[in-house]
């Protein structure tokens, strides 16, 4: 496999060499971008774009460059029409800084780039589950969650009082066992007032892009259904509690 994936490269460093000795400086005719610009470990990233013309069925070759100039990603994808699509996974060998994205096809080329930060990841406990938040801002903190079975919401204290102004980009990855909105968005309060973040959804997580400002106290995410305020193993506890007390009860009245 190692071997396999060495020849995949050699192979297309040698067709990037070929092509550029080849080609005029500032050849042209592929646009590509990603989608989002910045990143952080275990996030997807999707390279798209469209090749101005077609000339043959060799695949589109797609090479990025990580922030010390080694390759860590290589692709080679087929055309849909004038268009490719290549994704792959930031893994824990990723480092913070600007990937470069250079793609070939033919005597075309064009290029991209995209920012991978590595920050503080930390567990905001709820129920049985956690949701996990990331970020390079090491300021803010979360604690004293509140679950609302009537408004389906989530409230999480905010302790952002060490920034001394401005915001922070927050990316939160909340399961759908603890809030969810099937079909629909999730809307998210800071302080009170509504606030734009972005949102990704995956089978199994709701994803939101949140700007943390410094003087946030509090925010709260709505959705239409709710984990409840007591979690699986709580209930089977205090079910078990009950049981038990009753069982006693019993026992000392017919002593």
């Amino acid at each position: 496999m190692r071997l396999a994936i060495a020849f995949l490269v050699i192979s297309v460093l040698a067709i990037f060499v070929a092509n550029n000795a080849n080609a005029q400086v500032g050849s042209t005719g592929i646009i590509a971008s990603t989608n989002k610009p910045v990143y952080q470990l275990g996030d997807k990233v999707i390279i798209s774009g469209s090749v101005a013309k077609v000339v043959d069925n060799n695949p589109v070759t797609v090479l990025v460059i990580n922030p010390i100039g080694n390759v860590y990603d290589v692709g080679q994808v087929s055309l849909s029409g004038n268009l490719f699509t290549h994704d792959f996974v930031l893994g824990d060998g990723a480092t913070s800084g600007t990937y470069d994205v250079k793609i070939k096809y033919g005597d075309q080329s064009g290029q991209t780039s995209f920012i991978v930060q590595i920050g503080q990841v930390q567990l905001i406990p709820v129920g049985d589950y956690s949701i996990k938040v990331k970020g390079n801002n090491t300021m803010i903190k979360y604690s004293d969650v509140s679950v609302s079975t009537i408004d389906h919401s989530l409230t999480v204290s905010v302790n952002a009082s060490a920034m001394s102004s401005g915001s922070a980009m927050q990316e939160f990855q909340i399961p759908k066992k603890i809030i969810d909105a099937p079909g629909s968005l999730l809307t998210v309060k800071m302080d009170g007032f509504d606030t734009q973040c972005t949102q990704i959804e995956t089978p199994s997580d709701r994803i939101l892009d949140c700007a943390i400002p410094f003087d946030a106290k509090q925010l709260q995410i709505f959705g239409t259904v709710v984990i409840p305020e007591f979690g699986p193993i709580t209930m089977l506890i205090l079910t078990i509690g009950v049981i038990g007390t009753i069982f006693l009860s019993k026992k000392m009245k017919i002593s």
